[in-house]
C-alpha cells in the first residue's frame, strides 16, 4: 500500500485548518512572539501535502 495518499490527505486537510483558524482570528498566535505561527505551519502542510499527493499521483 502506497501511504502518500493517505499521508498527503492528512497532512493537506491538517494544514487547510490551521491556515483557517490562523487567517480568521488576527490576534491568535503564540503569547511569547509577535509571529503567527499557525499561518506558517498551515502554509508548510499544505505544501508539503500537495507534494505527497502530486508524487502519489505521479507514481500511480
Amino acid at each position: 500500500m502506497d501511504l502518500r495518499k493517505p499521508s498527503g490527505l492528512f497532512f493537506t486537510l491538517l494544514g487547510a485548518i490551521l491556515l483557517a483558524v490562523s487567517a480568521t482570528g488576527p490576534g491568535r498566535h503564540a503569547p511569547l512572539t509577535d509571529v503567527n505561527i499557525n499561518l506558517y505551519a498551515g502554509i508548510g502542510m499544505l505544501i508539503f501535502g500537495g507534494l505527497l499527493l502530486w508524487m502519489a499521483h505521479r507514481h500511480s
